[in-house]
């Protein structure tokens, strides 16, 4: 017999499989999953999974259905950046093509995610034949075809024989280049049996570089830090290195080189190291960064996104010619790449780098952010009764954050306003930095939030979710699983109306940029919260908010129940219909001018 787990599955849980020489090939998929840390698989049920979603509980692992495959796969992304491994599950065709924008993304966002799809029965394929959710011309692999574009290692089980060795190929792929992966997994193979011992032995997740290799490039990049007149680390959460917060922090501590952060950065270095001097957006950021860069002679950029939407339209990335680039396998400089483990090169550099030698650098133009105040509530004549703006009630939530709490930022302006937060010790922010999917952040919030679960209670934090009123309407339904699993999420949500974003690059009073009126404070009684006063209510209390005013928000948050986050609390954020934040309007311009 497999050894159970307890009912609380935590990092610590491992099956063993001594006593039981083979079982089920989907039970060995999924056990390696939960093997890796993975507790829960994300998905929708088709008539190609159905068998394979009974071994489930025998692997340990969770179903989460989701509302739609979109969805499952923007919940497994979100887990996965906290967890470090993410897991959906989808028929074939129709709910794999619904998945790809998610997958796709997770590519974009160096995110390692697996995605299974159940296919039709081997000889059906051999076939051709026209089978339902095939495109009835004949070819039956021809969305694997198409998923090989997005991942970065494809899988199919079609010989029992192979398929536990082609399974842990694939995972470990995810792993080591942390991206997402793809495994076929044809309906009449779900109970083929294989070695269930195989499963004892670790996967190889590190990348193996040559350690010497690896010390010259440390001291090469020691000297040219002791050479620079004015270093400077850019760090991001691109090229796998969300993983090595911890690495970077300490390389940042040791060396006491002037950091900033990519906006989809902000959390991947500790707010309270003096060295840090907030995020790396130019003119529009609340202190211009951009002069400091312009003057650096040598930038080290780990995981850098430099995409046009949060660069200002590459007007603030760091000239080619000084930056070295460092990504979690490799590392860049002059047009030269070379493989490495950055975790081990970042442990060689904490050691070996000579704080006393590396030039003082003049930071007194980056001030310090973490001493700005929203504009709407300085003064001596602060009117609280004054409607909310945007472009001081982000830097208002800074003082609400607590230690340890995941912020994700919506694909609109919450990822302008919200990139500027003061983050406490131990609380990050997700964020896109390449792929900025509307809609993304609402279910990839259940997906950290989930992950936050399976954490032991000391190192979580509560999962608060900014999203516009656009981007919420178009993933919506996945409210009703966040209330389904009765996980604790936070959401404050920027209600204007419609696309403020767009609006700003054209079309400012066209219809195509408003949404239909929802009324938001009444969606969680439609998706399942529990009658108010019943014995689930008490367990799981869903609270709903509607603030317009200054006033409303600081009663809001001086409101223990709603600071404490437990259940789900929703804020309906009343803002003006052409409300932005005020220093972004350039890069609406700029957007603009893009389109010619």
């Amino acid at each position: 017999m497999i050894k159970k787990q307890p009912t609380a599955l935590s990092e610590e849980d491992v099956y063993t499989y001594h006593d039981m020489a083979r079982i089920p090939l989907a039970q060995y998929l999924f056990s390696r999953l939960r093997s890796q840390g993975v507790h829960a698989l994300h998905g929708v049920p088709g008539d190609f999974t159905l068998k394979a979603l009974d071994y489930l509980p025998a692997s340990g692992l969770k179903w989460i259905g989701n509302c739609n495959e979109l969805n499952a796969g923007y919940a497994a992304d979100g887990y996965a950046r906290i967890r470090g491994l993410g897991a959906l599950f989808t028929t074939y065709g129709v709910g794999e093509l619904s998945a790809i924008n998610a997958v796709a993304g997770s590519l974009a966002e160096s995110v390692p995610v697996v995605h299974i799809v159940g296919t039709p029965q081997r000889r059906l394929q051999d076939a051709r034949a026209n089978v339902h959710h095939t495109l009835g011309d004949g070819r039956p692999r021809v969305f694997a075809e198409i998923h090989e574009k997005v991942t970065a290692a494809q899988a199919n089980l079609v010989d029992e024989s192979t398929a536990p060795e082609m399974i842990d190929r694939t995972i470990e792929t995810a792993l080591q280049q942390s991206r997402p992966v793809y495994i076929e997994l044809p309906c009449d193979m779900v109970t083929k049996e294989v070695d269930a011992e195989r499963l004892e032995e670790p996967l190889s997740i590190n990348t193996h570089a040559d350690a010497k290799s690896e010390s010259q490039v440390a001291d090469q990049l020691l000297q040219s830090i002791y050479a620079a007149k004015q270093p400077l680390i850019i760090v991001d959460s691109g090229d796998g290195v969300r993983q090595l917060r911890n690495e970077i922090n300490a390389f940042v501590q040791a060396s006491g080189i002037p950091t900033l952060t990519m906006p989809s950065g902000n959390g991947m270095v500790s707010h309270s190291l003096k060295n840090y001097y907030g995020v790396h957006s130019g003119p529009v950021g609340q202190i211009d960064t951009l002069p400091f860069v312009e003057e650096a002679d040598l930038v080290l950029a780990f995981g850098p996104m430099f995409s046009d939407t949060q660069t200002l339209g590459w007007r603030v990335v760091p000239a080619e010619g000084k930056t070295v680039t460092l990504g979690k396998n490799y590392f860049s400089s002059q047009g030269q790449r070379q493989d490495i483990s950055l975790k081990s090169l970042l442990g060689m550099l904490t050691t070996k780098v000579d704080p006393s030698r590396i030039h003082p650098a003049d930071t007194s133009s980056l001030g310090d952010f973490r001493t700005i105040q929203p504009p709407a509530l300085t003064g001596g004549s602060v009117n609280l009764d004054a409607p909310i703006d945007q472009t001081s009630f982000y830097l208002r939530l800074s003082a609400y954050l607590r230690p340890k709490d995941v912020v994700l930022l919506g694909n609109a302006t919450p990822i302008l306003g919200g990139r500027d937060l003061v983050l406490p010790d131990g609380s990050q922010i997700i964020a896109s930095g390449q792929w900025f999917s509307i809609g993304h952040m609402l279910p990839a919030a259940l997906g950290v939030s989930l992950a936050q679960q399976a954490s032991p209670s000391s190192s979580r934090g509560r999962t608060i979710l900014l999203d516009g009123d656009g981007s919420f309407q178009t993933t919506a339904q996945e409210l009703s699983t966040v209330i389904r699993h009765k996980l604790p999420l936070t959401i404050f949500l920027i209600n204007n109306g419609g696309y403020a974003y767009e609006r700003q690059i054209h079309g400012m009073e066209e219809d195509y940029n408003d949404l239909a009126p929802w009324r938001y404070t009444m969606i969680p009684r439609a998706f399942g919260a529990p009658e108010k006063g019943s014995v689930a209510d008490k367990e799981y209390p869903i609270i709903t908010y509607q603030i317009s005013t200054w006033r409303d928000l600081e009663n809001l948050l001086a409101d223990e129940t709603f600071c404490a986050g437990r259940g789900l609390k929703f804020v309906d954020v009343r803002v003006g219909k052409y409300d932005v934040p005020e220093k972004f309007k350039i890069v609406f311009q700029r957007a603009g001018e893009q389109l010619g």
